[in-house]
Parts: structure tokens; C-alpha cells; sequence
């Protein structure tokens, strides 16, 4: 059986060495391009797994810087909602006893501009930097009274708002439920512009071409690289890494742009337990570019490879053609002398005697 099968490749591989175009073609310029595209495929494959980690990864990042900042706020608001002159001054609703407590803290909250109490109503009791002229309920702030009563009086990051004094301004608000013994007797609320939430997470970057943005949880823009009109918070939510479910763990996904029909890969993070979230999004063609800059060279090398093979190739089969055509004058010259040969011996001396017998 082994014979067998050797003689069975030896004369496939001679029918291919007679051919040499074909061999040429079988055995060297097939498995080049084989190797190519399939060093292609898998380098593809995993730089668009590994750009899609690096982006989860992104995200992760600069939720928990966002997630650490509105932590340490709620910090300074225990601290400031613990300290007996103030919450007796929110308990006789004085609004100047108030704004004194506020003051000072309010200096070591980096980005804060503005700190205010109200009561459990949502009505202003007193704010810094400045007082309200006009006390009562601020519809702005209804978010974040409504979310921290939710399911029990709780700490609380609201929606993104428009600035009522502002509407060029939009506004995020930390609130904290402020305790006197077993009552509530007022919130007490930081205010964040939406440029300081930008500054906790400008240095963190998406190359190439890449960026962030933040979404809160009634999936309004938080935070976008590019210009957004002032006014009413834009809602989001047809986006396809804002229209997935938020887990726990944050995700990956791949869309196409549905202006540019472009390619995209995002990485998906929540922020705590405010129900925001931070996406990371890149082209997929500004992660791939690199590797095919690296994979084109090789592709026009392997073809022209081929080229210089196949060149070498009709060259080998001129001179198999030229000695072949050699080969068979060659044979025909030599029947002929053969030829000539027996003619010129005549007829054999057995073959006369024969002749002569009557």
C-alpha cells in the first residue's frame, strides 16, 4: 500500500513538473496567497476583539473616576449635614444661618458651583453662593428631590437639567436626605455644571479617531465631545449603546452609523448605581487601518511574488517547449539515419538465398 501510494505521487508530481506553469501556480503561489489571507482574516478578528476590550476597559475607567467624584461629594455631605449648627439652622429654616454653613465647605468641592437646601417638599431654604429672592419649589430640582425619595429617603444623582436662572447652562445635582434624629427635615443638594462632569474624564482618551460620552438614566447626553445646542437635554436613547440594557458588568457591541453607514465598535460602562452610563466608540476602519498597513506591504509583496513566479514559470515553460520540439527533430533525425542505414546495407545473404530456390 505504501509503494502504491508513493508511485500514485511520484507520477502526480511529474505530470505537475511537466506542467510547469501549473505547478508553479499549485505549489508556491496558492499556499503564499492561502497563508495571506488567512493571516489577514485572524489579525482582523482579533484586533477588533482586543479594540472592543480596550474600549470596555475605557469606559470602565472613566466611570469610576465620574462614580469616585460624585462619591466624595456625597462624603462632604454627610460631613456638612453632620454638623449640629447646621442642621439646627435647617430645622428653623434659616436660610442666612444656612448659607454660612454652606460657604466654606462649598470652597473644597472642586467644580461645585453652587450648594442649596431645601425641605422635604422642595422648597428652598437657603443656597450658596447666593440666596433665592424668591423662595419656593424649583422645577429644576424635581428629579433629584423625586429620586431621593424613591423606595425611601436616599442619596440621589439626578438627570441632566437646564438651569432655570441659565438656560444656556446645564446642571447635574447630588442630593443627600438630611437627618434629624428619625425625620427628614431637608435635602441638601451640590450642584455640578456639565463642563466639571467633562474635566473628570478629558484626560482619558480613544485613539485613534475614538471617544467618550456619558449618558444619564433617562438617557440624556451628559457629556459629548462635539458641540450640543444649548437648551432641552438631548435625548439618546435610539442609539444602539444606549438602547442596550445596562448590566452590571458593562458590555461590548459593533453598529453601523446610521448616517454614514460606518462601522463602530463601543464599550459600555455603568457609573455606580446612578443608572448612568459611560460608552467609548471608535471606527472600526481607524483600528484596522494600522494592520492593514502593515498586511497591504505584505499582500503586494506576495504578489508580486507571484508575478515574478509566474514569469519565471512561462519562461521554464519556453525552454520545456524548445526542448521538447529539440527532442522530437532530435528523434526524427534519427529514424531517418536508420533508415538511410538499412538501405544502404541492402538485402541480407539469407534472404537472396531464399530468392534463388525454385
Amino acid at each position: 500500500m505504501p509503494r502504491a501510494l508513493s508511485s500514485v505521487v511520484s507520477s502526480w508530481l511529474l505530470r505537475a513538473y511537466r506542467r510547469p506553469l501549473s505547478f508553479i501556480l499549485g505549489f508556491v503561489v496558492l499556499p503564499l496567497v492561502t497563508i495571506v489571507g488567512l493571516t489577514q482574516y485572524y489579525n482582523v478578528r482579533l484586533s477588533r476583539q482586543q479594540a472592543l476590550h480596550n474600549l470596555h476597559i475605557t469606559a470602565r475607567l472613566a466611570a469610576q473616576a465620574i462614580d469616585q467624584t460624585f462619591e466624595t461629594t456625597l462624603l462632604c455631605e454627610r460631613l456638612i449635614a453632620g454638623q449640629p449648627a447646621f442642621t439646627d439652622a435647617v430645622v428653623r429654616r434659616d436660610g442666612e444661618q444656612v448659607a454660612q454653613q454652606l460657604q466654606e465647605p462649598l470652597q473644597f468641592i472642586p467644580g461645585a458651583t453652587k450648594a442649596l437646601v431645601t425641605d422635604p417638599h422642595g422648597t428652598t431654604i437657603g443656597s450658596y453662593p447666593h440666596l433665592r429672592t424668591q423662595p419656593g419649589i424649583d422645577p429644576a430640582l424635581d428629579d433629584g428631590m423625586r429620586g431621593a425619595q424613591e423606595h425611601g429617603w436616599h442619596p440621589y444623582v439626578s438627570a441632566v437639567h437646564v438651569d432655570e436662572g441659565d438656560l444656556t447652562e446645564k446642571l447635574v445635582d447630588v442630593s443627600l436626605p438630611i437627618h434629624h434624629g428619625d425625620a427628614i427635615v431637608g435635602i441638601l443638594i451640590i450642584e455640578y455644571r456639565v463642563e466639571a462632569v467633562k474635566s473628570w474624564i478629558q484626560r482619558i482618551r480613544v485613539d485613534p479617531e475614538g471617544f467618550l460620552y456619558v449618558v444619564d438614566h433617562h438617557d440624556q447626553l451628559v457629556v459629548y465631545p462635539f458641540q450640543v445646542l444649548p437648551g432641552k437635554p438631548k435625548v439618546v436613547s435610539e442609539w444602539p449603546p444606549v438602547a442596550q440594557p445596562l448590566t452590571a458588568h458593562g458590555q461590548t457591541l459593533t453598529f453601523r452609523d446610521a448616517r454614514g453607514h460606518r462601522q463602530w465598535l463601543a464599550g459600555v460602562y455603568p457609573i455606580g448605581t446612578t443608572g448612568w452610563r459611560v460608552v467609548a466608540v471608535q471606527p472600526e476602519g481607524a483600528v484596522l487601518r494600522l494592520l492593514h498597513q502593515v498586511l497591504w506591504p505584505m499582500g503586494v509583496l506576495v504578489g508580486l511574488l507571484a508575478l515574478v513566479l509566474i514569469l519565471i514559470g512561462s519562461r521554464w515553460v519556453k525552454l520545456q517547449a524548445s526542448s521538447l520540439q529539440l527532442l522530437n527533430q532530435n528523434t526524427k533525425l534519427l529514424k531517418e539515419f536508420q533508415q538511410q542505414q538499412m538501405l544502404k546495407k541492402g538485402p541480407t545473404p539469407n534472404s537472396s538465398a531464399e530468392e534463388r530456390t525454385p
